[in-house]
């Protein structure tokens, strides 16, 4: 019953960050390029509201992966003591991966998101767009790309580690 319990968890986990990553990169490399094609007011409207649908699922998804991932390693894995997070190249390659996973995460809530939307919410860029003069808004949603890609770097290394294990 536990290889079963395993494997049901193991498909969660891949599951989930899946979707947490592909969800954050279709947005990010798919949606918003898509964007930029319309009219700069209701580009507005359509970024924050897509931002407020999709945060707050996408940061549960990342914090489903999270704690599948500690379960797996843990209570359904190898890690049974501290020693075996120290001193084995799994428990070194998990504990890795579970930090840069919450880095990953916290750095998306609490870093990316909060930029982006004090950009989506700066009505005064947004207003000089709108007379033509596009640079400040372009500067600051490149802005937020750079923030953003900490995020993929993020999940580049994590599976890395996911390789390795």
């Amino acid at each position: 019953m536990a290889w079963e319990i395993h494997q049901i968890l193991k498909f969660m986990h891949i599951l989930l960050g899946i979707a947490w990553v592909g969800g954050i990169l279709f947005v990010g490399w798919g949606v918003y390029p898509a964007a930029k094609k319309l009219e700069i007011s209701v580009r507005r409207k359509f970024l924050f509201a897509l931002m407020k649908h999709t945060h707050l699922l996408f940061s549960l998804i990342g914090a489903g992966v999270i704690l599948t991932g500690i379960l797996l390693g843990t209570v359904l894995g190898p890690i049974n003591n501290w020693n075996a997070i120290w001193h084995t190249t799994y428990g070194n390659i998990w504990f890795t991966a579970l930090m840069i996973s919450l880095i990953t995460l916290f750095w998306g809530i609490f870093v990316g998101y909060k930029k982006t939307m004090r950009v989506l919410t700066n009505d005064h860029l947004w207003q000089l767009a709108e007379t033509g003069e596009a640079e400040p808004l372009n500067k600051a949603m490149r802005a937020v790309t750079v923030l953003e890609s900490v995020e993929v770097l993020g999940f580049m290394i994590l599976l890395c580690c996911m390789i390795l294990l």
